[in-house]
């Protein structure tokens, strides 16, 4: 599967877009749709130049595509494209190495229609500003 337009823009909308260089919440540089590096595998840093809305767009949409790519692989169960939208949302949010270990993922495997994998979303929510990020996947997750 891969990203459909609905989830394109549910992940701009939850990693917002920022053209110039800032810290994240656990002070690492960061760009774009939350980019910590580019696509030449450079560490983004703050003296990096400002980003067209353009490059920022296309920097985050590529590197949703590779998440995208890998949720796929991982995921054995057939799932409805609103459930690949919101997993690639949660993998590109924790990265691949904690999707891959996931709860999540393990539930969704077994039975992607288990009502449980809401929790196991909200599992993922170290910080508070997360809650809501996690409630919008889990909505996504089980809109049909």
């Amino acid at each position: 599967m891969k990203l459909d337009q609905k989830g394109y823009n549910s992940l701009h909308q939850r990693e917002g877009l920022r053209l110039k260089p800032y810290l994240d919440t656990q002070g690492v540089a960061t760009i774009a749709m939350g980019n910590i590096t580019y696509l030449d595998g450079r560490k983004v840093t703050m003296k990096d130049k400002s980003l067209t809305k353009q490059e920022a767009e296309y920097l985050g949409n590529t590197t949703a595509n590779k998440f995208a790519l890998e949720v796929d692989k991982l995921v054995k169960s057939n799932i409805n494209q609103n459930q690949f939208n919101a997993l690639v949302s949660l993998a590109y949010n924790i990265g691949l190495n904690g999707f891959k270990n996931s709860t999540v993922l393990r539930k969704v495997n077994i039975n992607p229609n288990d009502k449980s994998i809401g929790g196991a979303f909200m599992m993922w929510t170290k910080n508070k500003e997360l809650i809501g990020r996690r409630k919008s996947e889990v909505t996504q997750y089980f809109t049909p």
